[in-house]
């Protein structure tokens, strides 16, 4: 391209908004320079990445992800008693102070008052991310870790020496490979880390127990006062104020120990959270390849998401259980001191009822392992989905899924619901038990000792009763979570003490000293293999059966596949047997060679880059490489801008940016996207063509300064005219003097390559020049065969029609410069016509669309839709009986209490005590009866709106359009479906249940008073509002601050979805560190969030127990003054239930935040479940076409136009098309030209703006989705395979025999007929492994992705597939790109034979491909430029010849088309 076009796009670059001009483009301006800037460079010209410049490790728009920020002003309740002014949003770190956590003073840390300014902040506006505090380091996820990987390598070390002394003989290799962590080593490792903290909340946990337990005695002599007042009126009362105040302060210190035992066990929480997410991600991308194997994305994934969230809500509750034996001490001491030995009948119950619940929980423990096993199915079904919705949609699987999903759900909801109702069958035990103990003892008491029976004694015994039953309460909640933290830490103890990498790449391929400068790559005697791990798996479960591990493998078993191979290209193709490895290899590679490696299918051409770049196991002889080497492998793509795509971690140079992305063909790809190289590229690079990705995953490769580039296959996904100017410009060009080595099925210009390497399909190796090769090489021969070579007229005929088209251009720049003066806007109009870029559709660029975040509360409309998933069909009968039962429970509860009080007192003189006795037994009973059936209910309508909330998102998922998935991250989806599903299945129903309860509870207390005490009654709309004023401030900010929490916690889960689907590409680039700290920063991000959900819930706590006490002092002054004429035993009934007041208070505000804090997760389901957008219906059945539908195969397009989105320009330009029955039909033209849009168009991806499509005389759009889909077949261009077999993938549902499945893969030619039956008698080796056996057979394994198997292979399995369906039309979309011309050639053969009725619609790059088709179709943006016969489009000077030029195709090419 000549200099001035060059200047004139600059200049339009400039002209385009943040194209030069971006922040992140300035700010790396001065890069090289040594002043302006402290960031440095390495060797290689990329960032050294540091942890106090997020430049070096962030995308350019990470930073506005994370932080974005709007003014939202709010009206609240008590809005007067704040000023107007509504105090701004920070900008930058500068402006935020840092988390006060250790800076604040001694009373500020006590009540925690310093996030004051915060909630007043938030009381006037919403809160935004950076209103929060900014991260103190100490806190930070890098220093914890540090403590925590120092720790966890005293374990790791205790592993490698057990191992060692079982097995003396054992290299070091086996040991790093084999050992076992001990037992627990996770969880002490967390406990030594944070080791004070936790310490400090035991201890609080301790004094607060202690304080609750003492509480009693103060209540005994404050009833012992009053009974003493009653008789002597002239006592004075500064004994029982002493009293009062005594058992008012006791209550004050239990709830600030209680808050600050929560405060630090939750901060430990979120920093486990935090280290144990980073210590997953740390271990993938230093897994082996065996490790990934054995613990794919799908598992890590539920791990991170589900098990590390259970361990952060199980380490807030463990101090329960240190606080617990001091509590149980003291009461027990105080019983037996009120009530004589007759107490030990009450504490044998509650030891007996303690036991009885320990074996239940054993029970628990299974049914959480089998619904564990179910939850991960459940996940890795709709990994499966969201990850190949394409397939989904065309194949028409969705109600096969969605059958699929419902099943697995059915049966995990069944499970989790036994377990639940085992659990609040123990709840209602413990929290019933203190009355059952009191029945007993006092009972017993009665035939003993009935003198000992005084109001003090019985109700000072009834409090310390129920202050056990509190610790009871918690003890299973403790030790049920306790359970789901041991069982995930154990899970995740199996992915941290596998294999890693066993060698440094860099060292282990170092140079000798007495290698020649001149040589980059030198093999000696060099083998290489792929395990397999069939074989691995079958003897490490031998090894642990010998060593009785039987659990641990129960609970890996069921969700492991044992498959045995991981690369990208590892087995064979048209070979019998999968390839394994290549054997003694001896070779040179010069500096500046470029060597290219072909072979057939299968032979292992991309395995033979590997073992270049270190990714392959080298089992004998030695590597040598002279200088920095990248692999540019499999394209992945990250969720960011195409410029960060391309720089990926390096500084923005402009010069070289600008010759790289001219270099690999992406300038016209760049003026088609709406923001140029701004564009925000979707998860996976779903927004982009398969030729697109690839070329920008070659930009990236090429963008790096290294001396030896390894590409794979880069060409096959471009059309020979783009193949060609990449081989000319950057291979040839642009990387000219390094060394370039090329695994290609591309012949057309093999004779560019210094020397080749030609990969046999009986494993020979052979390298040479391509004139030594051509006539000695067999494999070689057979391949150039199906090559065309092209003539000097050819070549001239191409050179011609290139320097035509840069004369246009030419042209074009020159009128640009003449009219550059003119007006602006003529000037801006023209750069728009050369660049075809409109500003007026630019945008911002941004694909994905922001993560939902609700604001303020949670709409009712939530609330309604969540009680009528609820109730179901029961809702009618269900709900009453539930608003029932709480007042049944709440009434027995304290009437129970105040039948004991007159019975102590003997209020109804005639009677008997066998009446007291049995009403007293009555109560009591009734109110463990009312607890089971209150929980019972609510149990089955939780999980009942959580099971149909969550099938409801996956049929709706399952049925949005694919723009929609588009621009949605797969995290952000797949977070519905594990944290906000698990969030629905277990916590809600916990924290509804908890505060339905303690609010029935606290409603009869406030009536007990002011029964007893009207005056009280005064006092109540004060304390009321106190209560709404504390609790209004702490929601208007603590469910901004979760919210934003879920947000960011989302952003995390994003990252680790992504960097475990691009290991591969990391690992190539090096660039782990780099991610490792993206991952850090966006974790730090959260805990901003997590540590304030904390402490404000905290904050809370403290000021409610204060008006607790304040609530209590008054009604222990009214009765210590005797204001109104009350009883003993009347004193004891309220102190008993007042005292437990601030307890009641927060846990009601606690128990009603976290239920909105869980109906968030509803809302987003009920968003998914309601209102996701819908494609067209999926079923018409007055529509549906006969069953034989299409019988002909007629396709008429009648001025169709089609856009991808609504409000983008068309794609498809009022199209007219007639293609009969039975008609080939091929289809080409340039990138962007609308080939592919064709088929999304045919498929309904999205409805058309205008015009029909009829398919034998029927509009498809009068069609159900489903009627249409299932009768097309379709090859695409990126082949999907799925975690499996090769049965599954050929026929996920079943619905085919056996006969039909193998016909079809000799037919698509993966078995040949003749060894049909022999393949069929193929059984795994004695050791289980399936490697014997024929790649392609039924039961042959394939592994996640389908990494197991090269392109080439996943093509001809794709082919099956569609044969499988047996559809009368086919569309092929760039089918056969990355196999070689030779089994292209076979591959076509078959289609011709085994579709020889049907009619066939194949996009081509390859024109080889279709020059035998009936028609050709040429597209030029999106309208038809020519369609006519091959040969006819030949002959005419058009642009399907200059096509066949370029391709160096010439007229001996057409000897079998119909001319």
């Amino acid at each position: 391209m000549s200099e001035e076009i060059k200047s004139v796009q600059h200049e339009v670059d400039g002209a385009l908004p943040g194209s030069c001009s971006s922040e992140f483009s300035n700010s790396n301006s001065g890069l090289h320079s040594d002043e302006s800037s402290d960031i440095q460079l390495g060797p290689a010209g990329d960032y050294i990445v540091k942890r106090n410049r997020p430049e070096t490790f962030l995308n350019s728009d990470d930073l506005e992800k994370v932080t974005e920020s709007n003014i939202y002003e709010q009206k609240r309740l008590f809005s007067f008693l704040h000023g107007k002014k509504v105090p701004p949003i920070p900008q930058d770190d500068s402006e935020r102070d840092v988390l006060p956590f250790f800076s604040a003073n001694i009373f500020s840390r006590i009540f925690i008052w310093w996030v004051t300014p915060l909630l007043g902040k938030g009381y006037k506006r919403t809160l935004q991310p950076n209103d929060l505090f900014k991260m103190d380091d100490r806190l930070s996820v890098e220093v914890m870790y540090a403590r925590f990987e120092k720790n966890l390598a005293i374990f790791h070390e205790r592993g490698r020496r057990n191992y060692r002394k079982e097995h003396p003989d054992a290299s070091e290799e086996e040991v790093r490979d084999n050992y076992k962590l001990p037992r627990l080593s996770l969880f002490l490792t967390l406990i030594l880390t944070f080791k004070w903290q936790y310490l400090w909340s035991c201890l609080c946990s301790v004094l607060a127990n202690c304080a609750s337990g003492f509480n009693p005695m103060l209540t005994k002599r404050l009833i012992e006062f009053v009974e003493k007042k009653a008789v002597i009126h002239g006592l004075h009362v500064n004994k029982g104020v002493g009293y009062a105040v005594g058992a008012s302060l006791i209550m004050m210190l239990n709830g600030l120990l209680f808050n600050h035992f929560f405060l630090s066990s939750q901060v430990t929480g979120v920093e486990a959270w935090s280290v144990l997410t980073k210590a997953m991600l740390s271990k993938m991308l230093r897994a082996s390849n065996y490790t990934r194997h054995k613990f794919p994305t799908g598992k890590v994934t539920s791990m991170v998401t589900t098990d590390v969230a259970r361990i952060e809500f199980a380490l807030s509750f463990q101090p329960f259980l240190a606080g617990f034996p001091a509590a149980l001490a003291i009461c027990i001491v105080l019983l037996i001191v009120n009530v004589g030995p007759i107490a030990l009948v009450g504490i044998g119950l509650f030891f007996l009822v303690f036991f009885v619940t320990m074996f239940f929980f054993k029970y628990i423990i299974k049914m959480r392992i089998a619904s564990n096993i179910l939850t991960d199915a459940r996940i890795t079904l709709m990994r499966e989905i969201l990850n190949n919705m394409k397939m989904v949609k065309f194949y028409a699987w969705e109600d096969a899924y969605e059958s699929n999903i419902r099943d697995v759900r059915a049966r995990e909801v069944s499970r989790v619901r036994r377990m639940q109702i085992t659990r609040n069958f123990l709840i209602a035990m413990m929290i019933a038990l203190p009355s059952v103990a009191s029945l007993m003892t006092f009972l017993s008491l009665y035939k003993v000792n009935n003198n000992g029976r005084t109001a003090g004694n019985v109700f000072s015994s009834l409090s310390l009763f129920q202050v056990m039953s509190i610790q009871m309460f918690f003890m299973p909640i403790a030790i049920a979570t306790s359970i789901d933290m041991m069982l995930g830490l154990q899970r995740m103890e199996r992915v941290l003490e596998s294999s890693e990498e066993s060698t440094d790449i860099t060292r282990d391929m170092a140079p000798s000293p007495d290698l020649p400068e001149n040589i980059a790559v030198k093999m000696s005697h060099a083998s290489f293999e792929w395990e397999d791990y069939e074989k691995i798996d079958m003897n490490k479960e031998e090894e642990e059966k010998k060593e009785e591990k039987k659990e641990e493998r129960k609970e890996e078993q069921p969700f492991e596949n044992s498959t045995n191979d991981t690369d990208e290209a590892k087995p064979g193709a048209l070979e019998k047997k999968s390839f394994t490895g290549f054997y003694d290899l001896n070779f040179e590679i010069e500096k500046g060679e470029f060597i290219i490696i072909t072979g057939p299918i299968g032979t292992g051409k991309t395995s033979f880059l590997n073992s270049m770049a270190g990714f392959m196991s080298k089992t004998s002889g030695d590597v040598e490489i002279n200088g920095k080497l990248l692999l540019c492998g499999y394209p992945w793509i990250q969720n960011a801008t195409v410029r960060d795509n391309i720089i990926f971690g390096s500084p923005f140079d402009r010069a070289k940016y600008r010759k790289v992305v001219t270099a690999c063909s992406l300038d016209a790809d760049l003026d088609i996207l709406p923001a140029g190289d701004l564009t925000e590229i979707g998860e996976r690079g779903i927004n982009l063509s398969g030729g697109q990705k690839a070329r920008i995953n070659l930009a990236r490769c090429v963008y790096k300064n290294k001396d030896i580039y390894l590409f794979d296959d880069v060409l096959s996904a471009v059309d020979a005219r783009v193949g060609k100017h990449i081989m000319d410009e950057c291979l040839v060009g642009l990387l000219d003097g390094k060394t370039r080595i090329l695994a290609t099925h591309q012949l057309a210009l093999i004779e560019k390559a210094s020397r080749i390497i030609v990969l046999g399909n009986d494993g020979s190796f052979t390298i040479g020049t391509y004139s030594e090769l051509k006539d000695t090489n067999a494999t070689l021969m057979n391949l150039m065969q199906f090559t065309s070579q092209a003539s000097e007229e050819d070549r001239r005929h191409e050179n011609a029609e290139l320097e035509k088209a840069d004369m246009e251009e030419k042209e074009k720049v020159q009128e640009l410069l003449e009219y550059k003066d003119e007006e602006e806007e003529q000037w801006e109009d023209l750069k728009k016509q050369v660049t075809q870029k409109s500003l007026t559709m630019k945008g911002d660029g941004h694909t994905t669309t922001k993560e939902e975040r609700a604001f303020n509360s949670i709409k009712l409309k939530i609330y309604v839709e969540y009680i009528k998933a609820a109730a179901g069909k029961w809702g009618w009968a269900a709900i009453p009986t539930y608003v029932l039962s709480i007042f049944g429970s709440a009434f027995c509860s304290v009437f129970a209490s105040v039948w004991l009080a007159f019975w102590t007192e003997n209020k109804f003189k005639n009677r008997r005590p066998s009446f007291y006795m049995g009403l007293y037994s009555f109560f009591v009973f009734g109110q463990y009866l009312f607890m089971n059936i209150q929980f019972s209910i609510l149990c089955f309508m939780g999980l009942t709106a959580s099971k149909w909330l969550n099938l409801g998102a996956v049929k709706r998922i399952l049925h949005t359009p694919l723009s929609y998935m588009d621009t949605t991250p797969i995290g952000r989806i797949l977070n519905r479906f594990t944290k906000d599903t698990d969030s629905l299945d277990n916590e809600l129903t916990e924290d509804i249940r908890l505060m339905m309860y303690q609010l029935g509870n606290i409603v009869a207390v406030i009536v007990l008073c002011i029964v007893y005490l009207p005056w009280f009654a005064i006092a109540v709309p004060f304390l009321l509002i106190m209560f709404f004023i504390i609790a209004d401030h702490y929601q208007s900010s603590g469910r901004e601050v979760k919210r934003l929490q879920a947000v960011q916690r989302s952003f995390v889960y994003n990252n680790l979805n992504e960097v475990l689907g691009g290991m591969d590409t990391i690992k190539a680039y090096d660039a782990q560190q780099r991610f490792l700290l993206k991952s850090d920063f966006l974790i730090n991000k959260m805990n901003e969030a997590s540590y304030l959900v904390s402490a404000l819930q905290r904050w809370v706590g403290i000021f409610l127990d204060i008006l607790a006490v304040a609530f209590a002092f008054i009604i222990t002054m009214l009765c210590v003054t005797r204001q109104f004429k009350i009883s003993g035993s009347s004193t004891g009934l309220l102190l008993t239930y007042v005292l437990q007041l601030p307890g009641l208070l927060n846990t009601v505000l606690r128990a009603s935040t976290q239920t909105e804090n869980g109906m968030n997760s509803a809302e987003r389901l009920v968003s998914y479940a309601l209102d996701l957008p819908q494609e067209a219906d999926y079923r018409r059945p007055e529509m549906a076409p006969p069953e034989e539908w299409p019988s002909k195969g007629e396709i008429k397009f009648e001025d169709v136009s089609f856009s991808y989105r609504p409000g983008l320009p068309p794609v498809l330009k009022e199209l007219n098309l007639d293609i009969r029955s039975g008609e080939k039909i091929g289809i080409c033209g340039r990138t962007g030209a609308g080939k592919s849009t064709i088929m999304s168009a045919l498929y309904r991806i999205n409805e058309l703006n205008h015009g029909r499509i009829l398919i034998d005389n029927i509009n498809i759009a009068d069609l159900g989705l489903y009627e249409l889909r299932s009768k097309l077949a379709i090859i695409p261009q990126d082949p999907v395979l799925f975690k499996g077999t090769i049965r599954k993938n050929l026929d996920p549902f079943n619905e085919k025999t056996d006969d039909e499945l193998w016909q079809a893969l000799v037919r698509g030619g993966a078995i040949a007929a003749e060894e049909l039956e022999q393949t069929k008698l193929d059984k795994p080796d004695g050791s289980g492994s399936h490697s014997k056996m024929h790649k392609f057979h039924l039961e042959q394994k394939v592994e996640e992705e389908g990494s197991n198997f090269s392109l080439g292979e996943k093509q001809l399995l794709a082919l099956t597939r569609a044969l499988v369906r047996n559809s009368k039309i086919l569309i092929l979309d760039e089918a056969t790109s990355s196999v070689d011309y030779e089994t292209d050639d076979k591959i076509q053969s078959r289609i011709v034979e085994a579709f020889g009725d049907c009619t066939i619609l194949c996009i081509a790059h390859r024109l080889n491909t279709i020059l035998n088709y009936d028609r050709i179709l040429v597209l030029e943006r999106g309208e038809v430029a020519e369609f006519d016969t091959p040969w006819n489009l030949f002959i005419k000077e058009g642009i399907f010849r200059s096509m066949c030029a370029r391709a160096n195709i010439n007229e001996a090419d057409f000897k079998n088309a119909s001319r």
